[in-house]
């Protein structure tokens, strides 16, 4: 029996310190938690995890979400599934991280994470949602771009036109 005991202690031991390694500021950690947050509602969970730009938008969605039913909430979290499938660093602070969910709770499948520091000036991962992620992203600027061509025509920059005097 004594045995047995110790044995269950080991393992909560080891199931403790092995989750208290995982680290939890990983930018996919952050957006699994975020988007979870998000699914259920807890929207200052979702602002703890996000930048200052984000927060005007999670906003928003407070206001939509006062007139959902309660049992509409928790059947959305309980079903909810997120998988990350990928993440892209843009720079030293900026990393693109692709997921998908089930079902769809975001119009894009991507968050930019930022490094930020926290209140106690530790680096922290956020999510930044800006307004063109909500339009359609870089896809959509690209496009714009692109239908804004126009070719013109110069001359080098040494020609002399001749004038007439």
């Amino acid at each position: 029996m004594k045995s047995r005991f110790n044995t269950i202690i080991l393992l909560l031991l080891l199931t403790a310190i092995y989750s208290s390694c995982k680290n939890t500021n990983s930018p996919q950690a952050v957006t699994d938690k975020f988007l979870n947050s998000f699914v259920k509602m807890d929207y200052e969970t979702a602002k703890s995890l996000s930048t200052k730009n984000t927060w005007e938008l999670l906003d928003i969605w407070v206001s939509f979400a006062k007139d959902i039913p309660e049992e509409v909430k928790k059947a959305k979290a309980e079903n909810f599934k997120v998988k990350i499938t990928g993440s892209k660093r843009e720079s030293d602070s900026t990393v693109i991280v692709s997921y998908t969910t089930e079902p769809k709770v975001l119009p894009f499948d991507k968050l930019r994470l930022r490094l930020q520091p926290d209140a106690e000036g530790r680096e922290r991962w956020k999510v930044d949602i800006s307004t063109v992620d909500l339009i359609g992203g870089e896809e959509l600027l690209y496009e714009e771009h692109k239908a804004i061509e126009v070719e013109v025509e110069r001359e080098p920059a040494d020609t002399i036109k001749n004038k007439e005097d």
